[in-house]
């Protein structure tokens, strides 16, 4: 779940302070001192059950920040457990997304979607961890904007530069406040300490996306006013993705409203037929019918990327 709406909470400002009381006020005050607990609730979960579950996976790695941070990361082939890439391009190479989960989730809780995904896709998938998360926060790192995209980065560089898989073969897929990392390194044309260029990948699939973090919820008008406080402002980075871009949104979603998708879609540079899920939400759209479109957007972004690369 996306938590900007706890900032909505009615004035409760001290009187004696010289700032007028007003919720508009409150907001701007409020937005900077809360910022990470309110967008990066982490699910507190014991060490007892990732060591049942995600610990036991033998498709579990580790990856290492810029800032030397520690972050578990599954990596799930599709198909055959045993199977390698083939170094460089070619008709015998399948996709791989690189998976950004939502801010009320963990790895260790989403790992049947992650299974999932692959299976109905056709794809591998790596999903990583964000620094403040499962594992990594029980050995004391804190969530932060930054450190979502320093993750990003080092699941992009052990992909691209480890395993050899090009750009072109990859999709970037966000969901929620995982839209955050995915536009942002979606839009840079490069990442420290990497030979490949995010300008180069195959796509960028955006579930239930946020124009930002306060616009998600607050509106425009206070994501201006409180414009230093905001965080992951997609609406200024989607038209520098030179990939093409799908969305998919519950247009009866009550936490980022269907309305940020709508206008994030406009401002892409490449749009691919977006998905506006009738009667659905935030929380409800069927896991299929979300896992088939991003089935078709991976073969058809992967077909085009292939048929440049012949041109």
């Amino acid at each position: 779940l996306f938590c900007w709406s706890r900032l909505l909470d009615p004035c409760n400002l001290d009187p004696t302070t010289d700032l007028p009381c007003t919720r508009s006020n409150l907001r701007i005050t409020t937005m900077g001192s809360v910022i990470s607990t309110v967008a990066f609730p982490a699910p507190d979960v014991p060490r007892s059950y990732y060591e049942q579950g995600l610990l036991r996976r033998d498709d579990l790695l580790w990856l290492t920040t810029s800032a030397n941070e520690r972050i578990p990361a599954i990596y799930k082939r599709y198909g055959n457990r045993n199977y390698e890439h083939p170094r460089g391009g070619g008709e015998q190479r399948r996709p791989t997304i690189i998976y950004s989960h939502g801010n009320a989730e963990d790895i260790g809780l989403h790992l049947p979607f992650v299974d999932c995904l692959s299976e109905m896709t056709g794809c591998d998938v790596l999903s990583y961890e964000y620094v403040g998360y499962s594992l990594s926060r029980l050995n004391g790192d804190e969530p932060s904007e930054g450190g979502c995209i320093r993750s990003i980065d080092a699941a992009w560089r052990f992909l691209v530069d480890t395993e050899r898989v090009p750009p072109s073969y990859i999709i970037i897929y966000g969901r929620s406040i995982g839209t955050g990392p995915s536009v942002d390194i979606a839009s840079r044309s490069k990442v420290p300490k990497s030979n490949g260029s995010p300008h180069d990948v195959g796509g960028v699939f955006l579930q239930s996306p946020l124009e930002s973090g306060a616009r998600a919820t607050l509106g425009a008008a206070v994501s201006c006013v409180g414009y230093h406080f905001d965080i992951f402002r997609n609406y200024e980075k989607i038209d520098k993705i030179k990939a093409p871009v799908a969305i998919v949104h519950g247009e009866n979603d009550q936490v980022v409203p269907c309305e940020n998708g709508r206008n994030l879609h406009k401002k892409a540079k490449d749009p691919f037929a977006p998905y506006w899920m009738v009667g659905k939400g935030h929380n409800d759209m069927p896991e299929r019918d979300v896992c088939l479109y991003c089935k078709n957007f991976a073969n058809a972004t992967i077909k085009k990327s292939s048929a440049q690369r012949i041109q």
